[in-house]
């Protein structure tokens, strides 16, 4: 559900200003929107410093992870704030003898064909009238070097000739000479071994600096708080001696903002919210609603304050996509067994509500898989016989599958329309919506009639012809003729959208046969390793059977899974957030509700 929300100006003294944010963010109910554009210059140092400290953060957690080492939980007494001065002064020495390190690579390989010698040799010979220059030719054939020079090979390779050419005094030849470089290829590798040497004692200075990790941390929460202060601020409006600010409060917690306001003395202004305000979205959940918010906070989306919380049939319609995709008993119950190691093994730490989805998704996946027989891809008559009685026959018929693909999409989208149509009551939106209800039905057995040759109730014409009558009039009755004249092109759209639920037929399907052709390859190679061998050898090509049919269907069916797994998340997530989100006008241009309130460690006054 989303909540209510109410527009609350505040206003107190000028003098007042840092006490009553304070004790504003103590209340932490007040989303705030700022009367004008913060700016000043501690509020730009501050956000210098918070830019830095996660910067360097960044730096410590991937020298971490290159090294594979974990931050101790202690540190030496070396500041924060020097801590992250010493991080950077690293990462700027690394980031020197990086490029460093590139320069040098970069003169080796240019140089390092001709051999090493010493420049200064060659100009110290120039000097007395002897020439030396470096060629190097792409051509193979054999070189015919100016008259009066002698031709020096020094390097033959897959790219060409590298070579000399060695006269008195100057002399020409048909190709550009190499440049005469600077320094030796001994010099320029040692220059490289230091470099490498350097670069290698700074990434371990960093390691040992990664023991200030979780004071840096900490630093940085304060910052970001500090930061939050100064923009709400410096983000407050100016009216001689008072000073105001606004933000946004849910409707339930105005009391609190009126009982602080008494005791402070702040005055209070309180409305609705207004058309074009940008009103943050607080979403309530039901208990067993919850788990679908780790899905929302990956797509990164929310519905708008005046948008409508779909998230019940987010979840539900998008456990019926998960079970049909992956449609695997066997999989639903790997992920039973699986969910728990990762839960407390690799991932302690993450939200429980993602592992309580995840259940669910199992839970639904081993169902339609008990459903339809789907077991690893095992043959059906293979199976026991306990699984086969639990098999429902008209679930494997493909005509059936594809009606029930396009039925499940004609109910998700008739909840789109039939949603908005009871919020809007009695009135020409409700009208509209059921007429494209309507609408959804025609085109949905309409589809049936094409895929599956269906037949057509008796009276299905009226149902097509009450249903646009009700759209037109309504859109009339509107003055909408825009809409009335695209009437046309969102019906096509409509039928679009309901054959788009095929994917969920196309995709259950692809799921089984791949499964099972990944069988049917481990099986042939399996049979293949035994009858290469014969007598008392029969028993090493079992054991390289076996190992060989694990190594496939290891491979095989956890690349099948992963296949699912993206077409979970391309294709049954779409259906939910874009299909379904159409059709009931979901937008999902909302900004999560974020009040001002204290996050972590509390700063002192003179810290803000």
């Amino acid at each position: 559900m989303i909540v209510k929300m109410k527009k609350i100006t505040l206003i107190c003294l000028a003098a007042e200003r840092e006490s009553s944010l304070e004790q504003l963010r103590d209340l932490g109910v007040l989303h705030l929107s700022h009367i004008k554009t913060p700016e000043s210059a501690d509020l730009n140092k501050a956000r210098a410093e918070l830019a830095l400290a996660t910067t360097v953060t960044n730096i410590l957690q991937a020298a971490q992870k290159e090294n594979q080492t974990t931050a101790p939980k202690t540190s030496s007494a070396v500041t924060a704030h020097d801590a992250v001065e010493l991080v950077n002064t690293l990462s700027q020495r690394k980031k020197e003898s990086s490029d460093q390190l590139e320069a040098l690579k970069l003169e080796k390989a240019a140089i390092e064909p001709f051999g090493d010698f010493d420049p200064s040799l060659v100009r110290q010979l120039a000097a007395k009238g002897i020439s030396v220059k470096l060629y190097h030719s792409t051509d193979k054939k054999p070189i015919a070097p100016p008259e009066g020079t002698q031709l020096l090979i020094l390097r033959q390779d897959s790219s060409g000739q590298y070579f000399a050419l060695i006269g008195k005094d100057e002399f020409t030849f048909d190709a550009p000479p190499f440049s005469l470089p600077e320094r030796s290829l001994s010099i320029v590798e040692a220059g490289l071994n230091s470099a490498l040497a350097n670069l290698e004692q700074i990434e371990n200075e960093l390691v040992d600096a990664s023991v200030h990790l979780p004071a840096i941390l900490d630093h940085s929460s304060q910052l970001s708080q500090k930061v939050e202060f100064l923009e709400a601020r410096e983000g407050m409006g100016d009216a001689g001696k008072l000073t105001y600010l606004q933000g946004f409060c849910p409707s339930d917690l105005v009391d609190k903002v009126n009982a602080a306001a008494a005791n402070n003395g702040w005055g209070t202004v309180i409305d609705d919210p207004e058309e074009g305000d940008s009103v943050p979205t607080l979403i309530r959940y039901p208990s067993w609603v919850r788990m679908i918010r780790p899905v929302f906070a990956f797509l990164g989306i929310a519905p708008g304050y005046k948008e409508t919380d779909i998230s019940s049939a987010f979840l539900i319609f998008l456990s019926i996509f998960f079970a049909m995709i992956v449609g695997d008993a066997g999989y639903g119950i790997l992920f039973l067994i699986l969910i728990p190691y990762f839960r407390h093994k690799k991932f302690p730490n993450a939200p429980p509500e993602t592992f309580r989805l995840l259940y669910v998704f199992s839970i639904c996946t081993t169902i339609w898989g008990v459903l339809t027989a789907n077991y690893l891809g095992i043959d059906y008559e293979m199976l026991p016989r306990i699984m086969q009685l639990a098999r429902i026959d008209w679930l494997t018929d493909q005509g059936n599958s594809m009606s029930l693909s396009l039925f499940i999409g004609a109910v998700h989208l008739t909840i789109a329309h039939v949603w908005p149509a009871l919020k809007h009551g009695r009135s020409i939106k409700a009208m509209v919506q059921i007429g494209w209800a309507g609408v959804v039905w025609t085109v949905f057995m309409v589809a049936r009639k094409l895929l599956v040759e269906a037949p057509l109730p008796n009276w299905f014409m009226a149902l097509p012809a009450v249903s646009v009558l009700l759209i037109i009039t309504g859109l009339v009755m509107k003055k909408q003729w825009m809409d009335t004249g695209l009437l046309a092109l969102d019906l096509i759209n409509c039928f679009g959208d309901i054959m788009s639920y095929l994917r969920l037929f196309a995709l259950g399907i692809a799921s089984v046969k791949v499964a099972a052709a990944f069988n049917g390859m481990a099986g042939d190679l399996g049979a293949s390793l035994v009858g290469m061998f014969s007598g008392w050898a029969v028993v090493i090509g079992v054991a390289l059977a076996a190992v060989a049919m694990t190594f496939v269907l290891v491979l095989g069916h956890g690349l099948n899974i992963i296949l699912c797994a993206m077409s979970v998340l391309v294709h049954g997530v779409r259906l939910n957030a874009l299909e379904f989100s159409l059709h009931i006008g979901q937008e999902w241009a909302g900004s999560p509700y974020n009040p001002f309130h204290w996050r972590t460690t509390r700063l002192k006054t003179a810290e803000v």
